[in-house]
């Protein structure tokens, strides 16, 4: 449970994001022997080459400077951010546990969306040309 002041909680966050990342190493078939945030931003990197989703390098870039932001920044902009890192929490975890349910990249779970929400162009009938 997060509790505290915006400080705290955003530093808290950030942790559970990192932790989060670490521990889908194996999940995303990654080797993970380094330090702690180097190894959630080839998680990371990772997620988004098979995901798409760039939004999530500005994500992690708030967890490693959460410090920095905890220390200097006012409370509104900590609470926007804490947010974000909330986003960043929930996008990992749905697009992780899919591809591992699924075995494929979230392009590939996901293509059928993809395809719904991009269908191809409808063929015009020539005989309605004039129309």
């Amino acid at each position: 449970m997060l509790s505290g002041d915006e400080r705290t909680i955003i530093r808290d966050l950030a942790g559970l994001c990192m932790e989060t990342l670490n521990k889908s190493c194996n999940a995303l078939g990654i080797e993970c022997s380094g330090d702690e945030a180097s190894n959630a931003w080839r998680v990371i990197e990772r997620v988004i080459e098979l995901s798409g989703e760039f939004v999530l390098a500005r994500y992690m870039a708030v967890v490693v400077g959460s410090e920095f932001i905890a220390s200097r920044a006012s409370p509104v902009i900590i609470s926007m951010l804490s947010r974000d890192l909330l986003t960043c929490l929930e996008k990992v975890r749905v697009i992780v546990l899919k591809m591992v349910e699924m075995g494929k990249s979230w392009r590939e779970a996901m293509g059928w969306v993809i395809r719904f929400l991009n269908p191809p162009p409808l063929k015009t009938n020539p005989a309605c040309s004039g129309f």
